[in-house]
């Protein structure tokens, strides 16, 4: 591994060597969309090592997620929605993205230890770096089918982050 640049000596390099030696990689696993009067909702699951949802959890995050959404109908969303669930090692959090007018976007986040504790994020909480990944992906998306793509929402819908590992089939070699 590459030693950190002099500027961040100390503890900052402590940290970052830390954090580079713990990231691994999370599922994303996509849902089929969810359709509301006037909003169509992307949701995604994320999952850290060990953890599993079912869908009693996705029906508690979307109850937790449509409650964010009507808010963001009235402050200006557009009608499109990403939510990402996710179960982290030691919490779990509920990321709500709306998009809205001017080329913005409204994000609200949840955090509890279960899905059924969620609770809105102190003020400044963000996406961790998996969220962000999702959100990144969704982002393009967006720009791609919505603003640039002549407004395909089916496009937009179908297009959908999945990192899941594929699936092992038995008896079939790996590249064939």
């Amino acid at each position: 591994m590459a030693s950190p640049d002099p500027s961040l000596a100390g503890a900052a390099a402590v940290a970052l060597t830390g954090l580079a030696e713990a990231y691994r990689p999370r599922p994303v696993t996509p849902l089929v969309p969810w359709r509301f009067p006037h909003r169509l909702v992307k949701p995604y699951v994320l999952t850290a090592r060990g953890r599993s949802w079912d869908d009693d959890m996705v029906e508690l995050a979307r109850s937790a997620a449509t409650r964010q959404l009507e808010f963001d109908d009235a402050m200006g969303a557009v009608g499109l929605g990403v939510v990402v669930l996710h179960l982290g090692d030691d919490a779990t959090s509920l990321v709500v993205q709306s998009w809205a007018r001017d080329f913005q976007s409204r994000l609200s986040i949840f955090r509890g230890l279960d899905v059924d504790d969620l609770r809105p994020a102190p003020i400044g909480a963000a996406p961790s770096v998996w969220e962000l990944e999702v959100l990144s992906y969704e982002r393009a998306s967006y720009v791609a089918h919505i603003l640039t793509g002549g407004l395909d929402v089916e496009a937009w819908l179908d297009d959908a982050l999945d990192t899941r590992p594929a699936p092992k089939l038995d008896g079939i070699p790996s590249g064939t």
